[in-house]
């Protein structure tokens, strides 16, 4: 699957090294009763850094462990978790968080997986936006980095997030899944459905996959930014058109998709019709 990244580029300017620039700010925070670290922060955060994390309160080094970004203290002789996992990441450490969350540790953050992390950051009074961050990964219990879909972030196991991705794709599918979705050939199409009694056409991406054991998200879009992004298509793997998508179906193998088309046409096999298509794989 062909995929697009967006990136912010901005010209260098004239300044003085990092190191010049702190090394000045602390010598004169130190004039005005100020601390190193306090200064430190404050000027990464003026460089466009990440958001400075909140000033410590009375928590010293005798308490054993390293300060984090939620003022809560890493154990001793662990390291802060500092990635961001979420929906459509894979890996170990999508199996670490599985396992502490309680849900089946397939390494593969689904839907299920969200929900699971949502319940637990509620529980433990964190934000519950489903995303293990530093806070999350550190509360956890988790370190070092995770595995991320941004291209090449560190996973649990030393590899990266396209070693992780590449992992994972076997392909999604074996013929049971073409065979299920052949199986439902004349299946009317029902906007919003997701039953035999009809389909639209990510609520029949969404049965045919629960059918092979895959939990996957509900919508097009959804699924599109969750699925593994493949360019060698297996019968079985998901063909989305657009991007975002507007539109998807079953890939049957040699130019051909099984989809549910719209109200005029019921389930059904047939020719892919444009080059305006990606693949995904979960």
């Amino acid at each position: 699957m062909t995929m697009f990244y967006t990136a912010r580029h901005a010209a260098p300017r004239a300044h003085r090294s990092a190191a010049q620039r702190t090394g000045a700010g602390v010598l004169a925070a130190t004039a005005l009763g100020l601390g190193a670290s306090t200064m430190t922060a404050t000027s990464a955060a003026a460089q466009g850094g990440p958001e400075a994390p909140a000033p410590a309160t009375s928590q010293t080094a005798s308490t054993g462990g390293a300060q984090s970004a939620g003022n809560s203290v890493a154990p001793s002789g662990s390291t802060s978790f500092s990635d961001h996992v979420r929906v459509g990441d894979t890996g170990s450490v999508v199996k670490q968080i599985q396992d502490k969350v309680g849900v089946s540790a397939d390494g593969v953050f689904g839907s299920l997986t969200e929900q699971a992390v949502k319940s637990w950051q509620a529980k433990n009074g964190l934000s519950a936006d489903g995303i293990v961050g530093p806070e999350t990964g550190s509360a956890l219990g988790l370190t070092g980095g995770g595995s991320s879909s941004t291209g090449g972030a560190q996973s649990a196991d030393g590899g990266t997030a396209e070693t992780a991705q590449a992992s994972a794709s076997a392909p999604a599918s074996d013929s049971s899944i073409v065979n299920t979705a052949r199986s439902l050939t004349g299946t009317p199409y029902v906007y919003g459905g997701t039953t035999t009694a009809g389909f639209d056409c990510s609520g029949f991406v969404q049965y045919v996959y629960d059918k092979a054991g895959k939990d996957i998200p509900r919508t097009t879009q959804q699924q599109q930014a969750a699925a593994t992004p493949v360019s060698n298509p297996q019968p079985g793997d998901i063909v989305f058109f657009g991007n975002p998508a507007y539109h998807n179906g079953i890939y049957a193998g040699d130019g051909k998709i099984i989809d549910a088309g719209n109200s005029e046409s019921p389930v059904q096999e047939r020719d892919i019709w444009t080059d305006d298509v990606t693949y995904g794989r979960f």
